[in-house]
Formats: C-alpha cells, sequence, structure tokens
C-alpha cells in the first residue's frame, strides 16, 4: 500500500488525494507537521510534501499524477487526449491560482492549527514570505478583488463542460480543485456568483 506523507492544507496534496481517490487507489496517509520533519526526512530523504513511498520507492511532489497514471492507467487524468492542456492548467493553478487564494485566506489559517508550536512556525513563515497577516487583513476587499478575477476564468471555462476540460475530470480539475482548497479549510467558500464553478467544486468533492 502507498504511504501519503502530506500537510492537509496543502494544495498538491488535495491534488495528489484525489488523483488516488479517483482512481480508486488505497493508500495511508501520514500527516507532517510545519516545524517537526524528521519522520519524512527519514522516510524520504528530503523535506517537501506530498512525498508518496511505496516500499523502497519515494515518489516526490512533481512526479505522483504521472506514476499514478502508469500505475492505474484507468480511469486516467487526461481524458480524450487533454495531457497538454492538463498540464498547462496544473502549472496555472499550482504557481498562480493558489498564490491568490492563500493571500486571501491566510489571515484564517492560525486558527486551524491545533498544535500551538505549528501555529506559530507557521505564522513565522508566512510573515517571513507575505509580510504582517495583519496587512493582510486589512487589505481583504483588494485580495477578494483579485482572487474573483481568477475564479472568473474558471466560472467561464465550465461555461460548456461538467469539468474543465472535458465531461470527465483530469489533472487540470484535481490540481485546481488542491489551489481553491485552502478556502474551505479556513472556513471560507467560493463565492456565491460561481454557481458553475461551486457545482463543479461539489462534483470533485464527491468523487
Amino acid at each position: 500500500m502507498l504511504t501519503l506523507f502530506q500537510e492537509p492544507w496543502s494544495h498538491w496534496c488535495v491534488k495528489a488525494r484525489k488523483i488516488m481517490d479517483y482512481k480508486k487507489i488505497k493508500y495511508k496517509v501520514n500527516s507532517v507537521g510545519v516545524f517537526d520533519k524528521r519522520e519524512l526526512i527519514m522516510a524520504t530523504g528530503q523535506d517537501y510534501v506530498p512525498a508518496l513511498v511505496e516500499g523502497k520507492q519515494i515518489i516526490t511532489y512533481a512526479e505522483i499524477p504521472d506514476f499514478l497514471e502508469v500505475m492505474v492507467p484507468e480511469p486516467s487524468i487526461y481524458p480524450n487526449h487533454t495531457r497538454g492542456e492538463a498540464k498547462a492548467i496544473e502549472n496555472w493553478a499550482h504557481y498562480r491560482l493558489e498564490d491568490v487564494v492563500w493571500q486571501y485566506v491566510v489571515p484564517d489559517f492560525p486558527k486551524t492549527f491545533k498544535d500551538d508550536i505549528d501555529r506559530w512556525v507557521f505564522v513565522e513563515l508566512q510573515e517571513t514570505k507575505r509580510g504582517p497577516l495583519g496587512l493582510l487583513e486589512t487589505r481583504r476587499p483588494e485580495l477578494k478583488l483579485q482572487m474573483e478575477n481568477h475564479l472568473q476564468i474558471l466560472e467561464e471555462m465550465l461555461a460548456e463542460h461538467r469539468f474543465l476540460l472535458d465531461e470527465k475530470p483530469s489533472l487540470a480539475d484535481f490540481a485546481v480543485f488542491g489551489a481553491v482548497s485552502p478556502l474551505p479549510y479556513s472556513g471560507n467558500k467560493l463565492p456565491d456568483k460561481f454557481e458553475k464553478l461551486t457545482a463543479w467544486h461539489d462534483n470533485i468533492d464527491g468523487l
């Protein structure tokens, strides 16, 4: 059985879990703290999540989708020859969409941590990268508008299909689902005006 080392709120980890759920691959989860990564490092030789372990084989975050596609080809995450489009959207989801979502929700994230040390380390890391969380809180209207401009792109993409590229889900859907997952995780939700996107999210969530 595969072991997934993860941080539950990581968009990369959410994507990996949804792909395995879609393909009905059995796996167990080992959640990694923000502060203590010793078990992850001992098991994988590195400190990034997600990481999959199968016996002595270690599959790091960027390699996971194609590893799972080879492992269980059907249902494919590239339906109807959509590999190129799916990879392009995956890249946008991870390196642009997730960031604008994250900027909006990050002030709400400290309350999601049960461990005080993990919460403190998380805040330190985020404030080093993004500035004081209190300042981000004052910018919420501006950051919400920025996020909604990107969500509108997805709403328009869903005008003709149930999923982003096809009538079946693809890697694009799982990556975008991961990118917007910080919203519900932090106690927020998709804005009501995005009806198609909300229906899509519910479809992916229920797979």
